[in-house]
């Protein structure tokens, strides 16, 4: 019988002392993490920038600078992209943070550079004197642009709430890629670095290749041909698992590369997805993005989530992100995100486990509240 008490007590301990499950961690109090975000924010802290450059004389479009380079920078003088001058003209479509206010349009065979506001849909520059301008020894086509960094920030328990310190995966991602000489994209390198595991349960990471136009993806048909350093995802369409479970990681590099079909994509977007490794299909993405293929639909509109229950992945079909509103997937009732994505070239400080974002970047209410109107480098803001 005193043998059985023991039993019992020990019992009763054990189940104090046992790790929380996957669905049932421990959540932030309500006051921690309490905003009163507007009903219409996207919890976006990048846009999309489309920019034409025409290249004149006289007035008139010219040819004089065809197969020759033109680059976009940001104002921080960090490069955004380099094309090639075809017809005249050369169509940027790249993604910038929101903060960003002015680009710089660099001629390469002229040296010479033009500030465009970041929000202008074209800019003109106009040739002097053609035949003042050297055109040897210009960079060729295909050397290969490095993007700036983008992070992304997760809470993990979707559909149910987290505790908000936005810290169970912290990934750092650069791209960078190559054209050939009609602008067409031919490979893609990634080189994601996990920064933070504050995660319990074991996690994986994928991206899904999208093409872009502006704020507008669209899907593709299978454009992989070939991915050196990860696996494909049978269960999405040009979709790349970086890793099936982050503890094997650990917080370091991770790099592969993905060749695609010739002359299928000038411009692109890869979306992050986050998947439990014993259970692929239970994915959570940042804010606005639709559901993979992948996904187990039925979650959705569950505990705290309020996303649609149906998506279609059609070839072709086109839909802004982030989506907004009743549209938005992977939103909660009070419209809280479980992941975000932005960019910056300073370092992400992830926050301290069980501490509010709120605490730790103090502007991040402000950003929230104002519906991302005030404080729009929040990231870089750590107090």
């Amino acid at each position: 019988m005193k043998k059985y008490f023991v039993f019992l007590i020990l019992l009763v301990l054990w189940g104090c002392l046992e790790v929380p499950s996957d669905d049932t961690d421990l959540v932030v109090d309500e006051d921690e993490f309490a905003l009163n975000v507007p009903s219409d924010f996207d919890w976006s802290c990048i846009t999309g920038a489309g920019l034409t450059v025409n290249i004149k004389k006289n007035g008139n479009i010219t040819s004089a600078l065809d197969n020759t380079m033109v680059e976009l920078y940001d104002e921080n003088n960090v490069l955004l992209d380099a094309l090639t001058i075809l017809g005249g003209m050369a169509e940027f479509n790249v993604r910038i943070p929101k903060s960003v206010e002015q680009l710089n349009v660099k001629i390469v065979a002229s040296g010479e550079s033009v500030a465009v506001d970041a929000n202008a849909a074209s800019v003109d520059y106009e040739v002097k004197d053609i035949s003042a301008i050297v055109l040897g020894g210009l960079k060729s086509a295909a050397d290969r642009v490095t993007g700036s960094a983008s992070y992304v920030i997760f809470e993990d328990l979707w559909p149910s709430k987290g505790d908000y310190d936005f810290n169970d995966i912290v990934v750092k991602t650069e791209y960078s890629w190559v054209r050939d000489k009609k602008n067409y994209i031919e490979n893609i390198d990634v080189v994601c670095n996990v920064e933070c595991i504050g995660a319990g349960m074991k996690l994986g990471l994928g991206f899904e290749l999208f093409e872009a136009k502006g704020t507008n993806l669209y899907y593709l048909g299978d454009i992989i041909t070939d991915i050196q350093g990860a696996e494909k995802d049978n269960s999405v369409r040009n979709g790349v698992i970086a890793f099936s479970k982050v503890q094997d990681i650990g917080e370091n590099e991770i790099t592969f590369s993905v060749n695609l079909k010739e002359e299928e994509l000038k411009e692109f977007v890869f979306i992050p997805y986050l998947f439990r490794t014993n259970s692929p299909d239970h994915q959570v993405r940042p804010y606005g993005a639709p559901p993979t293929e992948g996904q187990d639909m039925s979650l959705f509109h569950t505990k705290d989530d309020t996303s649609p229950r149906t998506w279609s992945w059609e070839e072709g079909k086109k839909f802004k992100y982030p989506l907004s509103e009743s549209e938005a997937f992977y939103r909660s009732k009070d419209n809280y995100p479980w992941g975000i994505e932005f960019i910056t070239n300073k370092k992400f400080q992830p926050c301290q486990e069980r501490i509010s974002i709120l605490i730790e970047y103090p502007s991040f209410k402000s950003w929230a509240e104002s519906g991302g109107k005030n404080g729009m480098e929040w990231y870089d803001n750590h107090s």
